[in-house]
C-alpha cells in the first residue's frame, strides 16, 4: 500500500471536488438505503393499517409517500452529480499525474532511461496512469463512504433496537473485511498479470506496426505476428480470470445480502425494541437488504487493487526511482563560445567490459571548426553525449572554459549548445509548433526567415505564412521527406543560435546536391561559432579547422584536411575511397 502513498497526497490538488464527489456518493447512498428500508416500512405500515377502519382513518400516508418520493429524487439528483463531479475531479488528477510523469521523465539522462524500451514508457504514459483511476473512484470513496453509511445504518437502528443495531454492523464490518480481503488475495495474481500483459501487447503491438520496414527485411513478419497474437491471447486469459474473479465476488455478495438479511429477520421476528411484532420488522429487513449497497463497491475496489498496485509501482521507477541529472549553479555569457576540453576522460557503457572512450585528450578551442571521424563503435557518438550530458565520465573532466561541466546550470549548458543529429525528431503537432520547440518567442517572420535559410521556401510558395505555418506536420513528420526533415532540424538549430554547434551524422544518407547546400549554410551560420562536426562522409572537410582520427576510444592523428592527405596514409586511402564512391 505504500506505493499508492505518492498518488494519494495528489488528492490535495483537487481536494475540494472530490470531497464534493464522496460526499455526493455518500447521499445517493443513504437515500439508496433510506429509500428501500422506508418503502418497506410504508408498505407493510399501510397493510396493517388497511385492515381495521380505525387504522385507514389515523395512518398518514402522505407523509412517507412524500418522503419516498424526496429519497427517489435525492438519489438520482445525487448520483447524477457524482459521477459528474467524481469523474471530472479524477479526469482532473489523472491530467495532473501525467504532466507530473512528463515532468520527472523529460529531464532523464540516458543513463536512467536505458532499462526502459520507449513502447514501455508510453504504456507508463497512458495505461498505467489511466489504472490509477481506480484508486481515486473506486477505492478511496467508497471505502469511506461505505463507511460511513454503515455509521448511519447503525445509528438508525441502534435508535429503535440496541441489540439489532450492533448485530447488523458487526455483520457489516465482518463482511466488509472478509470479502474484500478474500477477494483483494484471489486477484493478486490476475491483477498483476494484466497490467503485465498489457503492456505486453502495447509493446508488441508498436514493434509491430513501428517496424515493418525491418521486419519484411528479415522475413519476421509471421514470427512477430504470432508474437502479437500471443500477447494478445496472455490478455484476455487475464481479463477472463478477473471477470470470473468479479462474477464470484457478485456471488458471494448475493449470499451474503440474503444470509444477513434472513438472519435479522429471525432475530426481529418477535419485535423490534421489545414491542410487538409490528411493520418496523419490515424496515429492519429491507435495511439490512440495502446494506449492502455500500459494501458492494469495496468488493471491486479490492478485487482489482492488485493491478492498481501493479501499475503504482511501474510509476514510482519513474517517479521515485529515477535520478535525474544534478546540476550545479554556475552560469555564463552563451553568446560567446567556450573552450571545451575533455581531460583524461574514460568511460564504459554499463554492462559492457570493453571501455568505449579510454584516456581521452581532446580540445575545442573557441571558434573552432573541427571534425571527428572514426569507424563505427570508436566513441564518436559517445564524445556528443558527454557533454550533453546524457551520460557522464566514469573517470575524467569535461570543462568548459576550465569549469567542469556538471557545475553549470541546465540553462546555461542548453542555451551553449545547439545539435543537429542524423534523426530528427518531429511531433505531431503543426511546423510553426515544431520550429518554436527551439525559440518559444520567435515571431512567424523569424520562422520563415529560417525555413527560406535551410532551402524550406517551398513550404511557404501559394499560401499566406501563417497558413503555412500552420502545416500539420503529423507523427514523424510524415508529409515531409528525409531530406527535408533534416533540414528542420538545421532550422531549429538557427533559431537556437547557441555558441556551439554539434553535427551528429548530420548529413548521413542525403544526396549529394542537399548534401552540399546544407553545409555551405552551416558554414555561413557557424562564422565566429565552434563547430563539433561527426562524419563518415568526405564532403565539408576540407572546411574544417581541424580533423581528429579517433581509434579504440583514444585520439590518434590529427591536423587539417590537407595536412592528413600528405601525411596520414590512412586518411588518403579513406579519402580517396569515398572520392572513387560518389563519382
Amino acid at each position: 500500500m505504500r506505493d499508492l502513498l505518492p498518488f494519494l497526497r495528489l488528492y490535495r490538488h483537487h481536494a475540494g471536488l472530490l470531497t464534493a464527489g464522496m460526499l455526493l456518493t455518500l447521499f445517493t447512498l443513504l437515500a439508496g438505503i433510506g429509500l428501500l428500508s422506508l418503502s418497506g416500512w410504508f408498505l407493510s405500515a399501510s397493510a396493517v393499517a388497511g385492515l381495521s377502519l380505525l387504522g385507514r382513518q389515523e395512518f398518514n400516508y402522505l407523509l412517507p409517500a412524500g418522503a419516498v418520493r424526496f429519497l427517489s429524487i435525492v438519489r438520482t439528483a445525487s448520483r447524477w452529480g457524482d459521477r459528474v463531479v467524481s469523474h471530472d475531479a479524477t479526469f482532473r488528477l489523472l491530467t495532473k499525474l501525467r504532466l507530473l510523469f512528463w515532468e520527472r521523465l523529460a529531464p532523464l539522462p540516458s543513463a536512467s532511461l536505458q532499462r526502459f524500451r520507449q513502447a514501455d514508457l508510453l504504456n507508463r504514459l497512458v495505461a498505467d496512469i489511466d489504472a490509477m483511476d481506480h484508486v481515486y473512484l473506486r477505492l478511496v470513496s467508497p471505502l469511506l463512504t461505505g463507511l460511513l453509511s454503515m455509521a448511519a445504518m447503525f445509528a438508525l437502528l441502534h435508535h429503535f433496537d440496541a441489540q439489532l443495531g450492533w448485530i447488523l454492523l458487526g455483520s457489516l464490518l465482518l463482511f466488509a473485511l472478509l470479502i474484500p480481503y478474500l477477494l483483494y488475495r484471489l486477484g493478486q495474481t490476475p491483477g498483476r498479470a494484466l497490467t503485465r500483459h498489457r503492456a505486453n501487447l502495447r509493446t508488441t503491438s508498436l514493434d509491430f506496426v513501428a517496424n515493418q520496414a525491418e521486419l519484411l527485411l528479415f522475413d519476421a513478419v509471421d514470427w512477430q505476428r504470432q508474437q502479437w497474437q500471443q500477447a494478445e491471447d496472455d490478455l484476455l486469459a487475464s481479463q477472463q480470470r478477473m471477470s470470473a474473479l468479479s462474477g464470484l465476488a457478485t456471488l458471494t455478495l448475493i449470499c451474503g445480502g440474503g444470509l444477513l438479511m434472513l438472519l435479522m429477520l429471525a432475530l426481529a421476528s418477535q419485535g423490534v425494541g421489545g414491542r410487538a411484532p409490528d411493520p418496523l420488522i419490515a424496515l429492519v429487513v429491507f435495511l439490512s437488504l440495502a446494506a449492502f449497497e455500500a459494501i458492494a463497491p469495496l468488493a471491486t475496489a479490492f478485487q482489482h487493487l492488485a493491478t492498481s498496485l501493479s501499475a503504482a509501482r511501474r510509476l514510482n521507477e519513474i517517479l521515485l526511482d529515477a535520478e535525474p541529472l544534478r546540476y550545479g549553479q554556475q552560469q555564463r555569457d552563451h553568446s560567446t563560445p567556450p573552450r571545451i576540453e575533455w581531460r583524461q576522460v574514460h568511460f564504459s557503457y554499463p554492462g559492457d567490459s570493453h571501455p568505449t572512450l579510454q584516456d581521452l585528450n581532446l580540445t575545442l578551442e573557441p571558434g573552432e571548426k573541427l571534425a571527428i571521424l572514426g569507424p563505427t563503435g570508436c566513441g564518436k557518438s559517445t564524445l556528443l553525449n558527454l557533454l550533453l550530458r546524457e551520460w557522464a565520465p566514469t573517470a575524467g573532466t569535461l570543462t568548459l572554459d576550465g569549469i567542469a561541466l556538471e557545475e553549470f546550470d541546465e540553462t546555461s549548458l542548453r542555451r551553449s549548445v545547439a545539435v543537429v543529429s542524423q534523426r530528427v525528431d518531429l511531433f505531431s503537432a503543426s511546423l510553426a509548433d515544431n520550429l518554436r520547440l527551439a525559440a518559444p518567442d520567435a515571431s512567424d517572420e523569424q520562422l520563415c526567415q529560417v525555413l527560406q535559410a535551410v532551402g524550406l521556401d517551398h513550404l511557404l510558395q501559394g499560401n499566406e505564412p501563417r497558413k503555412a505555418l500552420a502545416l500539420w506536420l503529423g507523427e514523424g513528420g510524415r508529409p515531409l521527406s528525409g531530406g527535408e526533415q533534416r533540414r528542420l532540424g538545421l532550422a531549429r538549430a538557427l533559431l537556437h543560435d547557441a555558441p556551439v554547434l554539434l553535427l551528429d551524422e548530420a548529413t548521413e544518407g542525403l544526396d549529394p546536391q542537399t548534401e552540399q547546400a546544407m553545409l555551405a549554410l552551416i558554414q555561413r551560420h557557424c562564422a565566429g561559432r565552434s563547430v563539433l562536426m561527426i562524419t563518415h562522409r568526405a564532403r565539408g572537410l576540407d572546411s574544417m579547422d581541424r580533423i581528429v582520427m579517433l581509434e579504440q576510444g583514444r585520439v590518434g592523428d590529427s591536423g587539417s584536411h590537407s595536412a592528413l592527405l600528405a601525411s596520414n596514409e590512412a586518411y588518403r586511402q579513406w579519402h580517396q575511397r569515398l572520392d572513387a564512391t560518389l563519382a
